[in-house]
């Protein structure tokens, strides 16, 4: 019985205590089409939402973190979200994350999208 403790005592300080506050934040999945040449991960933001960070990342090991807090963007629902210039190359893959605080409100969801770039060259 002794042994059986120290093991369930570690566990618990391992995976955290369950309750309100252990929330995960919410995911809206984005469409990513190409527009214009580029990418284009369209929006599903709702009026009063404003992204205040980006996380890009490819296969590669690439990334692009941009902190929005002084300026946040809304964009409208169905427009493309911005990726700050970011060159997508052919034939990696990338998911892309917003982070999305809702005005007055303390509560805010990411935007995620994952997808691959193709090697042909028409789309870039």
């Amino acid at each position: 019985m002794q042994r059986t403790l120290p093991v369930a005592g570690m566990l618990f300080l391992l995976t955290g205590c369950p309750g309100p506050a252990d929330r995960a934040v919410p995911r809206i999945l984005a469409t990513v089409v190409v527009k214009d040449n580029g990418i284009c991960p369209l929006s599903p933001m709702q009026a009063g939402e404003q992204i205040t960070a980006l996380q890009l990342y490819s296969d590669a090991g690439d990334k692009l973190i941009k902190l929005l807090n002084d300026a946040p963007v809304y964009v409208p629902q169905g427009e493309c979200l911005p990726t700050f210039g970011y060159a997508f190359l052919p034939g990696k893959k990338f998911v892309v994350a917003y982070d999305v605080a809702v005005l007055e409100q303390p509560v805010s969801h990411v935007i995620i999208a994952g997808f691959s770039v193709s090697s042909d060259s028409t789309l870039l």
